[in-house]
């Protein structure tokens, strides 16, 4: 605000001062109404969350939202997973640009890529499937004998195990219930087509769409602030998150073709798109190709491929990882984790995949917006120890970066 403006009442709050009515043509705004505007958010905020029946209110309509988001999931997943890819591939899409390629020539290019890298996985992820579902057999009958060898051993021990493995443990019926899983699974990929298309004409707004935002629809200063942040926060998180999902995926695939594992590049894929699954995507990600590698090729060869797989995977996250996650996504261990349970739940699948742009979309986007719910993006933030800890690493990694240079 100008100096030659009158200073808002001191009972404002400093970030609802800064919000009200837009300037006029002449870039002039009237503080009277501003001050007024924002007393009454500020009196609305504070009867809203402290009144019990505001709060009632406000948790129904967070079930409300949540139930219908799910009732809708079918509509939403498409279009939420597009929106979160084309921010991931955005900053691929500006240093296009900024290399000096033509907006037409950019979007021709990320659209062809975007296709054939689409297509290559479908038809790889289908194919491989397929195959699998084809050799359930001969893993079934190498899982029964190995069963039968358990339970002897059992039984030489005084221990009676065939009521396990007659019932959970039943060799039909745990190939029965893989072969429904891959069958679902290929039904799911070759129902990707209205995503692609949401992703298309995504991508061939992307130059035109944030204009049309900014001068047709009229945003507070708070509103705009927290816009840019999420905006910026995720397209890094995705971008980041993906470069090194694919490294790693290179060195899966690496692992599992030099020891033999079947359908190796399948669980290469699998561990790339597990990847932006927080906290269980990486052992959701092992698990499949161990089980494949320990009724094909023994125990012993698969506990190997799991360990490399483990070490090389600590040291992407641990020494890699946090050098480019130059900007975490500030949201606590905890939180990350109940998100992941939520957005499974609400929307599926996808809904693990993308639970943590979600969460920021939530706590960067309407959380901080509005004084009466900046509490509680707080209370999703990162602890003080948390903080710390990744200060640390990050001090660290930087200090084995310089030695290595200066050397």
């Amino acid at each position: 605000m100008s100096s030659d403006e009158a200073a808002p009442p001191p009972a404002l709050p400093e970030d609802l001062a800064t919000e009200g009515p837009p300037a006029d043509e002449d870039g002039l705004v009237d503080t009277a109404t501003e001050a007024g505007s924002a007393t009454q958010a500020a009196g609305r905020s504070r009867n809203l969350i402290g009144s019990p029946t505001g709060l009632l209110l406000a948790l129904a309509g967070v079930v409300v939202i949540i139930y219908g988001m799910r009732y809708a999931s079918g509509i939403l997943n498409p279009i939420l997973l597009a929106l979160f890819l084309v921010m991931g591939i955005s900053p691929f899409i500006h240093w296009l640009r900024r290399k000096g390629l033509p907006p037409w020539a950019t979007l021709a290019v990320v659209l062809v890529l975007f296709v054939v890298i689409i297509l290559l996985f479908v038809v790889i992820a289908a194919g491989s499937l397929t195959q699998l579902d084809e050799k359930l057999p001969v893993y079934q009958e190498n899982l029964s004998e190995m069963t039968a060898d358990a339970q002897a051993w059992f039984s030489e021990q005084g221990i009676d195990i065939s009521g396990l493995t007659s019932g959970a443990l039943d060799p039909a019926n745990l190939v029965d219930n893989v072969g429904s899983l891959i069958k679902g699974a290929i039904n799911a990929l070759t129902n990707i087509g209205l995503m692609i298309f949401i992703v298309l004409f995504m991508i061939s707004e992307i130059f035109t769409f944030p204009r049309k935002l900014t001068d047709r629809v009229k945003l507070s200063a708070n509103f705009r602030r927290s816009l840019d942040n999420f905006s910026e926060t995720t397209r890094g998180y995705l971008f980041t998150k993906a470069w090194l999902a694919a490294i790693m995926t290179v060195i899966v695939a690496i692992i599992y073709y030099a020891f033999g594992v079947d359908f190796a590049l399948l669980w290469a894929l699998l561990f790339f798109v597990m990847s932006f699954v927080p906290n269980i995507g990486f052992v959701l990600a092992v698990i499949p190709p161990f089980l494949v590698t320990l009724l094909e090729s023994g125990l012993w060869t698969a506990v190997v491929v799991l360990v490399l797989v483990i070490i090389f995977n600590t040291i992407v996250d641990s020494l890699i990882g946090p050098h480019f996650m130059s900007k975490s996504v500030g949201l606590s261990t905890l939180m990350v984790f109940l998100s992941l349970i939520l957005w499974a739940w609400v929307l599926g699948g996808v809904g693990a995949l993308i639970a943590v742009p979600m969460t920021l979309m939530v706590k960067l986007l309407f959380f901080d917006s509005y004084e009466s719910t900046r509490p509680l993006s707080e209370f999703m933030s990162r602890s003080l120890l948390e903080e710390h800890r990744k200060r640390k690493r990050k001090k660290k990694a930087e200090e084995a970066t310089a030695a290595e240079e200066s050397g």
